[in-house]
């Protein structure tokens, strides 16, 4: 009689390695930790705002995308901010994202990168404010001023707090001198670099301001050197139907050339 023949039976699965193992461990925790940061919410910045001199009435969102209402610098107001940072460019040492500044009276938006190091880089910067919103802000700038600035920079470099490097235009349209005077002095155009400058100082920056309308023809440079000094130089002259009281003003800086133009001059420090 034939043997019966026993069915074989398969081979069992061969265990999984402990090596894979850890592997899936790893990238497991790897992807919760990566869901945790680019979750982790904008209030978590709460305790960085006050050593940087800023508070907010509140923090929304993450701290990738997220929005600061009612922000303040320095007790100076600074309107509703909103960001969006690439978590790619902390792999370059660098955060780096967008920025848009809102108020009730105009806005700020830019890209920046700012690194390790303490420089901040802003690009493709467009503003439009009042002037008074600058004048609120402790940086030096005399107040009382009146009138409404709009800006094109291509790039703003900032090292330690202070502007190394300006590349741009800036229009000041309007401006009407603080009391007791309260003057109309009309709307310049401001091209940063001066274009027509030779040479400058390794740590100056320097404008052309010429007028775009008013009571005063004026044209001429506008320079700022790292210990914060200005010097603003220019030759001035009257148009049209200028009030009296303008002029006596302008026989005050000496006698006029054939063209009715005279230098004027003013320095200080910010």
């Amino acid at each position: 009689m034939a043997r019966r023949r026993v069915p074989e039976r398969p081979a069992p699965a061969a265990p999984v390695s402990s090596q894979r193992r850890w592997w899936l461990i790893a990238f497991g925790l790897a992807a919760v930790l990566a869901f945790a940061i680019a979750t982790l919410p904008a209030s978590i910045l709460a305790r960085q705002l006050p050593r940087l001199g800023l508070s907010a009435a509140a923090l929304s969102g993450s701290v990738w995308s997220g929005h600061a209402q009612a922000l303040s610098w320095r007790a100076a107001p600074l309107g509703d901010l909103s960001w969006s940072i690439s978590p790619l460019s902390l792999l370059r040492g660098r955060v780096a994202g967008d920025l848009e500044l809102v108020r009730a009276d105009g806005w700020v938006r830019s890209a920046f990168s700012a690194s390790l190091g303490g420089q901040l880089r802003l690009e493709g910067v467009t503003a439009d404010l009042p002037v008074e919103a600058l004048a609120t802000l402790p940086i030096g700038l005399p107040r009382g001023w009146r009138g409404r600035f709009s800006g094109q920079f291509e790039e703003i470099v900032v090292q330690d707090g202070w502007p190394t490097s300006l590349r741009g235009t800036l229009d000041m349209d309007g401006l009407v001198a603080p009391p007791p005077r309260s003057t109309t002095i009309g709307s310049y155009h401001v091209v940063i670099p001066d274009p027509q400058a030779s040479a400058t100082g390794a740590d100056e920056l320097n404008a052309r301001v010429a007028d775009k309308d008013g009571p005063f023809s004026f044209e001429g440079r506008f320079t700022l050197g790292a210990d914060r000094s200005f010097l603003l130089e220019g030759t001035l002259a009257p148009r049209g139907s200028t009030p009296p009281a303008l002029v006596r003003s302008l026989e005050l800086l000496g006698p006029a050339d054939a063209a009715g133009r005279r230098p004027v001059s003013v320095s200080g420090t910010l």
